[in-house]
């Protein structure tokens, strides 16, 4: 059969990758066309775009970019067209995505979504979105499946792929700064979120001489760090985050990562200050980080906006890098809470078997 994939920045490629291959593990003749990135690309899809050229921020960012976008959702139509592919997977990344599965359907695919918009948290007008342009549902967290049935829509509860990330991992005893005691520094995957959060690493560095600090960055953004004379280690996330002490991790994907490695952490997060002053308008929710989220409890400190500063930094490192601290300790036993929570490996598998069973009664009940 034929899959387009469409990924919206570095979390969804690494999700996507191991997607990919468990798709092809079940149809080994799968033809895989996607907007993506290289992890994708090493599983076996042919990337029509790359990722970084989609990770747009902010509502700024939005009115921006909105020639960008509209050129972008055209070029998707086209490409689907000439593809005509058997399912359309959209994974994550639901402002960008929803927009495009309307242009999918209107257009008679078959279409399916991997790691469900966050709709709990804020924007539940997407309830209806998803009803009325996605087939199948897959979701990530317990609590999603009965809030998405509830609303007519076809839901599955597959499990958190990032159990599967992780089983995979072997960490490299080799690695270069394994021998020395240091904080690792996420400033996230996106442009904004790099651009936001250097200076503020640049100066904690600083500010605490005594403290070795490691960035973990990504390389299609390599540019960015140039400018700032910190120890960077590109696309070798899992090993910064082992070997490390403590971490400050900028809000997403990463602090759920960095948890279920077991390293104790602070969350950051800044944005443009019109997002951030429209989002406090519909936000449902009490905190910002995955880990807090899934456990409905701050066991993790969050830094948001004029927060993230050094001064808040400082203070809340120093208390994480003490061995024997109770804030330290407090967040290993929640961290396995956290990992019983959200369920064992597997979700890859078992979301690519029901892609490619929901795939194939599309096409019969449409021979």
């Amino acid at each position: 059969m034929k899959y387009f994939i469409l990924v919206g920045e570095k979390s969804g490629d690494l999700h996507g990758s191991n997607l990919i291959k468990e798709l092809i593990s079940i149809d080994p003749n799968a033809e895989i066309q996607a907007w993506g990135g290289d992890e994708m690309k090493a599983a076996g899809a042919e990337i029509l775009i790359h990722h970084k050229n989609l990770a747009i921020m902010g509502l700024l960012g939005v009115l921006q970019n909105l020639s960008r976008l509209k050129g972008l959702f055209k070029l998707f139509g086209e490409q689907i067209e000439a593809f005509q592919p058997d399912t359309i997977v959209f994974i994550d990344y639901g402002g960008f995505n929803l927009k495009a599965a309307r242009i999918a359907k209107l257009k008679g695919f078959h279409t399916q979504f991997y790691i469900a918009p966050k709709v709990w948290a804020w924007n539940k007008g997407r309830v209806d979105t998803i009803r009325k342009w996605i087939d199948e549902l897959y979701v990530i967290f317990p609590f999603e499946k009965k809030l998405f049935e509830e609303n007519g829509i076809k839901t599955h509860y597959v499990g958190n792929p990032l159990q599967d990330a992780i089983s995979k991992f072997n960490p490299d005893p080799t690695f270069i700064l394994s021998d020395k005691t240091y904080v690792a520094l996420l400033p996230g995957s996106r442009k904004q979120e790099i651009q936001a959060s250097m200076p503020i690493f640049e100066a904690l560095s600083k500010e605490m001489p005594d403290t070795s600090f490691c960035v973990a960055g990504v390389s299609e953004w390599k540019d960015l760090y140039a400018a700032y004379p910190l120890t960077v280690i590109f696309d070798k996330t899992y090993q910064v985050l082992h070997y490390a002490k403590a971490a400050v991790v900028t809000s997403g994907t990463a602090t759920l990562e960095t948890a279920l490695l077991g390293v104790p952490q602070l969350v950051v997060y800044k944005t443009d200050w019109l997002f951030y002053s429209l989002a406090k308008l519909v936000v449902n929710i009490k905190y910002i980080s995955l880990v807090n989220i899934i456990l409905n409890r701050a066991a993790v400190p969050e830094l948001i906006q004029a927060e993230f500063s050094v001064s808040h930094l400082k203070n809340g490192l120093r208390e994480l890098l003490q061995a024997d601290s109770p804030s330290r300790e407090k967040q290993k036993l929640d961290y396995s809470e956290l990992k019983e929570s959200i369920g064992k490996e597997g979700a890859s598998q078992r979301t690519a078997a029901y892609i490619v069973e929901s795939a194939n009664n599309f096409k019969l009940n449409n021979a």
